[in-house]
């Protein structure tokens, strides 16, 4: 396993579902999405990443996270005539953007002067002796154990280990607020069944699952100013869990409906 750091200059790309992202790490414990690795080809799936944060104050270390992917090539997220490298990254911790472990103790300790805190581009190579140091104080700000290695999605599960879980941890994050008459006038408008797979809770389990469907916000919550007066029928539209997640996974703009119906149609077989 080798650490990376990526890098996130909110001048040049804006985080808009940041704080929908951390909200999921709250939830479920990580959230796994799209970044670039620069000019790198090396990052390999269980590699430790740490995202830093830069030309915006106040800089420093946003996110940690686990690499899931080999180095991909796919369009850059800026010009869509060009190509770009990426890596699929499980993000275990998301701070607010104005909460990070800040740069200044990195480049003011003699230890970690010996790497560049502030590249050009992400997939920078930090040491081996440089990282333990990095993981443990990393672990003192975000007041959690420093974490073990990943295990690898192809090495064999050992059933006779056990493990401790149920730890409470103390999370403040920022959620956006939804309007239930909002939602209750898109359900109305357009029922309860996923408005791209069509499926419906309740004739799957029966009367526990009438009226469950989540809400998909076409514009997202995040681009939305306080004050702003959405329009149910033309803003809204229900969807299932799963597809909502699926909407989310292409950043920063969402997949559209039609889109993603797109591609469930070409992925059925």
């Amino acid at each position: 396993m080798t650490t990376y750091l990526l890098s996130w200059n909110p001048k040049i790309w804006e985080w808009v579902d940041m704080q929908d992202d951390i909200a999921e790490v709250t939830a479920s414990g990580f959230y796994e999405m799209r970044w670039s690795s620069g000019v790198t080809k090396k990052i390999k799936p269980d590699d430790r990443v740490f995202l830093m944060k830069l030309g915006v104050e106040p800089r420093g270390i946003v996110a940690s996270g686990w690499a899931t992917s080999d180095v991909r090539q796919n369009t850059h997220y800026r010009d869509a005539t060009k190509k770009a490298l990426y890596i699929h990254v499980r993000f275990d911790t998301i701070l607010e953007p104005n909460a990070v472990f800040p740069i200044e103790f990195l480049l003011n300790d003699t230890f970690y002067q010996k790497v560049h805190w502030t590249p050009q581009a992400s997939g920078m190579s930090i040491p081996d002796d440089v990282a333990e140091k990095l993981e443990k104080d990393w672990a003192k700000f975000i007041n959690q154990p420093v974490p073990v290695r990943k295990v690898d999605y192809a090495d064999e599960i050992d059933g006779a280990k056990s493990f401790y879980e149920g730890a409470t941890k103390q999370v403040k994050v920022n959620v956006y607020e939804r309007n239930a008459e909002a939602r209750a006038i898109c359900i109305k408008k357009y029922g309860a069944s996923c408005s791209v797979c069509g499926f419906d809770f309740s004739k799957k389990f029966g009367e526990i699952g009438v009226g469950f469907i989540h809400v998909h916000h076409l514009k997202p919550l995040s681009e939305i100013r306080k004050g702003y007066k959405l329009n149910p029928v033309e803003d809204l539209r229900p969807v299932c869990p799963n597809c909502h997640a699926m909407l989310h996974q292409r950043k920063p703009e969402p997949y559209t409906i039609e889109q993603l119906k797109a591609i469930l149609k070409r992925a059925v077989v």
